[in-house]
């Protein structure tokens, strides 16, 4: 019984020893590899804490960091091709991942991007805009200043672009304009020698994208999902102390890994990192999906990525949900037992159900035997049904409309969400307005003396005048006017509260009056007043219009679709003029790149079946749009022969051949591919003008086809 007992507690002793010897990271350390994407500098200052203070060696990680000679080119690759390799990238990495390379971001170090772009402050560019026809040199993947020139509508090739030398004095020396480089390196060259200079941050543009990521493959995280964590844990335990000892990392770098910047160099690069990083603000590492989503939006804006990329599996998650498999096996062995109970008990009971099976079978074939019987009644009733149906085939042919109506449905609601589309958001701005903004600026108004309530209508009377939309080059033209006229006045700086209002209210266009407003103290008050007052003047006003268009587009619907069912069958008088004009409406979608004109030379109305005579002008009017591939002109024409009403649809398209000219009206003869037409729409048109009392003939015209159309004159 003793020896029985100590045997267990040995093999309980070597149970955990073993345990212990599988999960201890201190005893055996695996082999990784981190990529930098440049030089040995404080821009990657996080990742040698980590390897010096021993941080990664914890972890149970053999880190080799390789520095990089040429740049970012190459290193996702090298992460990608095996497991056990990281690297340093930047935003390019979304544009890697829609390319298909597996890159997975693991944290995001800088929350904003150093990238700028560097002119010499005494030069003749005093905006991004004078950069037109310039010499600049653009660094290799830096996305976001090419999304900035793009924002701004500078494209490329309109830039005499440079191959970047990563040299500085070629800014200096006046051989390039325009040099993009980091805040957190290059400024300081400049500094040092006392050039001047200014720099253009693409975040003044809105373009705010994340800096410098350490990234993996998706292989990695797959394989090696403890390694993963524990470099990332490392490496941001590895940031927080660099930020915190700045000095002690400088002397790390420069004795033992590169001399190439003086220590007084590296100091101001983690100076100027510590605004980007936020250490103290953000958590070390944290990066937002919703950011990457938004980096997404701006590079489909700028044309550069597709709108709503996948991005599943690109962001990584340091805490995934935990696995509940077990929960799962636990109820399947549960359902599994119940189902073998279950089958027990069905044994069991299956003798007793089988008898009263038997008496219900018996039951239940009586009442089959009636209810075939009455199948065999309804059957052959169907069977008449049937052959009335197809005896009516031929004469429901004739009846396109609701087919016309799916070939307009895409564009119907087009021309719907259009305006829709402006009530809504109109209606939201002044909603805003009025819950808001109107207490405020009534509070406003009532505290202004008589001289500033005068300001205020003269600005207010001015800014409801006009509401036309200035271009971005027209306002940058009226702000430099602005700024030269009132150079005197203070407020009336270039990229001040003032002036974008002055511009924005149109105050600009009352002359010297706003001079006068401009001196006083509340200036800033009566223009945000009236701003906000034009705003719901203006949203008022594009609810008015859209509004008018949506009902437009619905009355055309409307007289399209109710017949007149009293006289569906028979004649009467039809208002060509407005029937023709009503189908235009509906195809207005389809019309975009189609010059209409119209040539009513008559008023007088024609006899016929309205419902009908609206299908004939749909099929011509189909054929003449698709024979000009929908971009021409199309011409109809209304006139008056004695006693005929002579309707022509003249297009040009690519007209018809002499060789079928004779065949064009024969049932099922077309000209289509297979699968786009049956042959039967002229045949329709020439059966229904026939039944009017009418013709319908082909004229030749010197280009395209035309069709003409001889109806029965109501007066004569």
């Amino acid at each position: 019984m003793g020896r029985h007992f100590i045997t267990k507690k040995y093999c309980y002793i070597c149970f955990w020893c073993l345990l212990f010897l599988f999960n201890s990271p201190v005893l055996g350390t695996e082999k990784v590899t981190l990529h930098l994407k440049w030089f040995h500098q404080f821009q990657f200052a996080g990742y040698y804490a980590a390897f010096e203070k021993g941080y990664y060696k914890e972890a149970g990680l053999d880190v080799e960091i390789i520095e990089s000679t040429i740049g970012i080119k190459g290193i996702h690759e090298k992460v990608i091709q095996t497991t056990g390799q990281y690297g340093i990238g930047s935003n390019e990495l979304i544009m890697e991942r829609y390319a298909g390379k597996p890159i997975v971001v693991l944290a995001v170090i800088f929350q904003h991007s150093p990238s700028v772009l560097f002119f010499k402050k005494s030069s003749n560019i005093q905006s991004i805009h004078d950069l037109v026809g310039k010499r600049v040199m653009l660094t290799p993947h830096m996305d976001e200043i090419v999304a900035y020139l793009k924002k701004e509508r500078i494209d490329l090739s309109d830039l005499q672009i440079l191959e970047h030398q990563f040299n500085p004095n070629d800014l200096i020396q006046g051989k390039v304009d325009a040099y993009s480089g980091y805040s957190t390196t290059q400024a300081y060259d400049f500094k040092k020698v006392g050039f001047p200079y200014v720099a253009y941050s693409p975040r003044v543009a809105g373009i705010d994208f994340y800096g410098d990521n350490f990234f993996t493959s998706e292989e990695e995280v797959r394989k090696h999902p403890k390694r993963v964590k524990a470099f990332r844990e490392a490496s941001i335990r590895g940031w927080q102390y660099a930020m915190s000892h700045q000095e002690e990392i400088v002397d790390l770098i420069y004795e033992k890994y590169s001399k190439r910047n003086p220590k007084e160099r590296l100091l101001f690069e983690a100076e100027q990192m510590t605004t980007l990083i936020q250490p103290i603000l953000v958590e070390m590492g944290y990066m937002n999906p919703g950011r990457w989503k938004h980096i997404n939006e701006v590079y489909a804006e700028l044309g550069m990525l597709p709108r709503n990329i996948n991005l599943k599996g690109f962001v990584y998650d340091p805490n995934p949900p935990a696995n509940y498999d077990w929960i799962y096996y636990s109820f399947g062995i549960i359902v599994f037992s119940l189902a073998a109970f279950w089958l027990v008990q069905w044994k069991r009971l299956n003798k007793q159900y089988s008898e009263n099976l038997k008496k219900q079978v018996e039951i239940r074939t009586e009442e089959l035997k009636h209810s075939n019987e009455y199948l065999q009644v309804l059957n052959q009733s169907l069977l008449n049904t049937l052959k009335e149906l197809t005896e009516a085939q031929d004469r429901l042919l004739a009846s396109e409309k609701l087919a016309v109506l799916g070939q307009l449905a895409a564009g119907m609601a087009h021309e719907l969400n259009t305006p829709l589309g402006a009530i809504v958001s109109s209606n939201h701005s002044l909603g805003d307005f009025l819950n808001n903004k109107i207490i405020n600026i009534m509070d406003t108004i009532v505290n202004f003396d008589k001289e500033d309530s005068l300001r205020f209508h003269i600005v207010l009377e001015e800014g409801l005048k006009n509401q036309t939309f200035l271009e971005g080059k027209t306002e940058r033209s009226i702000k430099k006017d602005l700024a030269s006229k009132f150079s005197n006045i203070e407020k009336m700086d270039l990229y001040g509260k003032h002036m974008q209002l002055v511009v924005e209210t149109g105050a600009y266009r009352i002359g010297d009056s706003l001079t006068q407003i401009l001196e006083s103290e509340n200036s800033l008050k009566i223009f945000e007043t009236v701003a906000s007052i034009t705003t719901a003047y203006r949203s008022n006003q594009i609810i008015s219009v859209a509004s008018e268009k949506a009902t437009h587009v619905i009355k055309a619907l409307k007289s399209y679709l109710v017949s007149d069912k009293d006289i569906s069958n028979g004649e009467t008088m039809v208002d060509l003029t407005f029937e023709i004009d009503t189908i235009l409406s509906l195809y207005h979608y389809n019309l975009n790149k189609v010059t209409i004109i119209k040539s009513y030379l008559t008023e007088k109305k024609c006899i016929g079946n309205r419902d009908k005579l609206n299908q004939v002008w749909i099929n011509l009017l189909n054929n003449a749009l698709q024979a000009m591939s929908y971009c021409g002109t199309l011409e109809i024409k209304i006139q008056w022969f004695e006693p005929w009403v002579k309707v022509s649809i003249i297009d040009t398209g690519i007209g018809i051949a002499d060789s079928i000219k004779e065949k064009i009206f024969d049932p099922f003869f077309t000209t289509k591919p297979n699968g786009e037409g049956m042959g039967l729409g002229l045949d329709i048109c020439k059966k229904i003008i026939s039944q009017t009392g009418g013709k319908i003939e082909l004229e030749n015209v010197e280009k395209g086809t035309c069709f003409s159309v001889w109806l029965p004159s109501a007066e004569t």
